[in-house]
């Protein structure tokens, strides 16, 4: 009971004040006395009375003083620490930490401090948060507009090409009369061609910035991935034979399901498909994989032949990005198709990506799988 009416009286500051100044009046006053008896009985200087008295008084208020301000030394440093914190805080250093020593309002105080600066740390946070979201949606705002000037001198530069020669040999059957039958029938068929390769540049270009809209719709049903994989392989083998190349085809377990839109599935492998003949052709061979776990599917298409650049291979899913090897060569393309491609399947929440060294390229495809009861 006497130790827990103590806790109460200290913990108080006022209290511990109080105290501190009743004990160091009574040492006054005990030392006060007994100067006043030693110096009544060796008054060796014959002072009066009252001189006595105002000499005693004096040390004895030296005393107090002495002995207050040595009980409210560690009160008067710990003050000193919260004063250190405060200005600290001040000058915008949130970090710091007041340490709470009393269960008091100096304790109280340091709490406060903490809270205060916990607080003002907070808000420079979000603040920090803010000024990055900022810059973020900045940048984004410029990337938009860096991607729709890029898409328009994209566009402009992959359909000034056939367009030119088109316009170039109609000039020459309109304007040269001499032309022989065979002649007008070849330049004929240039343009033709020309005039299809800009059809399906146009095509790609439609498919791309439908999928690239947030509203863009599709129908989602159950896919069995495995049949969907060897239908597309089956149909491609003509297109094997043409080029002489031997597709490999290893499935890990048959009857795999995907919750997706079969069409645009189906155009994603069709694509990867075609980019592996038109860039694999000299290796001979191409490689489906297709293995599962308990979570996801994934699709592997390997070919063989030269591999992609280090320096291209992050951008090769980019729109309308392609290597000047590409561009140059016969295999041409729009650079859409891994574009087209990428866009369907983050449509599905899926991934995809490439790795390419030595003479073997991989695009994989992960998917979620669909547990079924079939």
């Amino acid at each position: 009971m006497i130790k827990k009416i103590q806790r109460l009286l200290i913990s108080s500051f006022r209290w511990r004040l109080f105290i501190n100044i009743i004990v160091a009046y009574l040492i006054a006053f005990l030392c006060d006395v007994a100067l006043m008896i030693i110096l009544q009985h060796t008054n060796i200087f014959h002072l009066p009375y009252e001189w006595l008295y105002i000499i005693a008084f004096l040390i004895s208020l030296l005393i107090f003083l002495v002995t207050f301000f040595d009980l409210m030394n560690i009160t008067l440093k710990y003050i000193d620490v919260l004063s250190g914190t405060i200005q600290r805080v001040t000058a915008g250093d949130y970090e710091v930490e007041a340490p709470i020593k009393y269960d008091d309002e100096l304790g109280l105080l340091a709490a406060n401090i903490n809270a205060l600066a916990k607080t003002l740390r907070d808000k420079e946070k979000e603040s920090e948060i803010l000024k990055e979201n900022e810059r973020l949606a900045y940048d984004a705002e410029r990337n938009a507009e860096k991607q729709k000037n890029d898409l328009i001198t994209n566009v402009a530069h992959d359909l000034r090409t056939p367009l030119t020669t088109i316009v170039g040999y109609l000039e020459l059957i309109k304007n040269n009369q001499q032309l022989t039958k065979e002649e007008i029938q070849k330049y004929s068929s240039v343009a033709y061609e020309k005039s299809k390769r800009l059809q399906s540049m146009m095509d790609d270009l439609f498919e791309f910035t439908s999928l690239d809209q947030a509203n863009v719709k599709i129908h989602m049903a159950t896919i069995n991935i495995t049949e969907l994989i060897l239908q597309i392989v089956d149909e491609f083998y003509p297109t094997f034979q043409e080029h002489h190349i031997t597709p490999e085809v290893k499935i890990s377990q048959n009857n795999l399901f995907i919750n997706g839109d079969g069409q645009l599935i189906a155009r994603v492998f069709d694509n990867l498909l075609s980019n592996a003949v038109k860039y694999g052709q000299d290796g001979k061979k191409i490689k489906i994989e297709v293995i599962n776990d308990e979570e996801t599917v994934t699709i592997k298409i390997m070919n063989y032949g030269n591999p992609i650049d280090s320096a291209d291979l992050p951008y090769i899913f980019d729109k309308f990005y392609r290597s000047d090897a590409s561009r140059s060569s016969s295999t041409g393309g729009t650079g859409l198709g891994l574009a087209i491609a990428k866009n369907i399947i983050q449509i599905h929440n899926g991934e995809i990506l490439a790795t390419s060294h030595q003479d073997k390229t991989t695009f994989i495809v992960i998917l979620h799988r669909l547990h079924t009861n079939e």
